[in-house]
C-alpha cells in the first residue's frame, strides 16, 4: 500500500473522530444523516451512533482497499503503488470525511443548507477519480468495468482515456453548477459521465473486431 496516501487518509479519519469527540457534548440528541435533492434533511440518527458512524465506515473502507491486492485474481491486480490508487484512496477518504463534517455542521445549525455543498463535494470526487483513469490497468474493482473493457486491454485503455476527459470536465462543471445552486443539473451530468464511456467501449470493441485487431 502507498504509505503516504495511507497516512493522509488515516490523518483525515483521525481529524473527523477528534471533531466528533470535541463537538459531542454540543450536538443535539438527533443528527441529520441524509438529505434529499433539495438539500432538505430527510434522514436522522441518534448522536450516539451518527457522530461516529461515517468515520468508522470510512476506516472499514480503507481496510477493504488494503485487501484489494489479495482479492484480485492473477492478471487483473490493481497497482496499489501507483499514483492512481493513491489519489483514489485520499479522494474517497476526503469525500467521506467531508460528508461527516457537513452532518455535524447541520446538526449544530438546524436549517443550514448543505445540499449544494454535498453535491459539489461529490462532483469534485468524481473529477478527481477521473484523473486516475489513465493510470489504471484492467481489474475487477476500479474503473469502467464492463464486458468489452475486461475482455480487451486495448478497449480498456481507449475507454479510460476518453472517460478521464469526460469525468474531469464533468466533475469540474458539476461542482461549479452545484456551488451556484444548480444541484439538479449538476447531478444530471453524472448520467452522460457514466453512459458515454460504456457505449464507447462497446462501439470500440466492435470496431476493433471488424478490423481483426481483437
Amino acid at each position: 500500500m502507498p504509505r503516504a496516501a495511507m497516512l493522509v487518509s488515516l490523518a483525515l479519519i483521525g481529524v473527523s473522530l477528534a471533531l466528533s469527540a470535541w463537538l459531542y457534548p454540543s450536538l443535539p440528541d438527533v443528527i441529520p444523516t441524509h438529505w434529499n435533492i433539495n438539500g432538505e434533511a430527510d434522514g436522522f440518527g441518534p448522536k450516539g451512533v451518527a457522530a461516529w458512524l461515517l468515520p468508522v465506515i470510512t476506516l472499514a473502507l480503507l481496510g477493504f482497499m488494503c485487501l484489494i491486492p489479495w482479492l484480485s485474481p492473477q492478471g487483473f491486480q490493481v497497482d496499489v503503488h501507483g499514483r492512481a490508487f493513491s489519489v483514489l484512496l485520499v479522494a474517497l477518504t476526503s469525500l467521506m470525511v467531508f460528508i461527516h463534517l457537513l452532518s455535524l455542521a447541520a446538526a449544530l445549525r438546524p436549517g443550514l443548507e448543505v445540499g449544494r455543498a454535498m453535491v459539489a463535494g461529490v462532483m469534485v470526487f468524481l473529477g478527481a477519480l477521473g484523473t486516475t483513469f489513465r493510470g489504471i490497468k484492467r481489474n475487477f474493482f476500479i474503473g469502467i468495468r464492463v464486458p468489452w473493457t475486461i475482455a480487451s486491454e486495448r478497449v480498456w485503455d481507449d475507454t479510460h482515456a476518453l472517460a478521464a476527459r469526460i469525468w474531469v470536465v464533468g466533475g469540474f462543471l458539476g461542482a461549479v453548477l452545484a456551488a451556484l445552486g444548480q444541484t439538479l443539473p449538476a447531478l444530471i451530468l453524472v448520467v452522460p459521465m457514466a453512459l458515454v464511456p460504456i457505449v464507447y467501449s462497446f462501439v470500440r470493441s466492435k470496431q476493433l473486431e471488424r478490423l481483426g485487431q481483437l
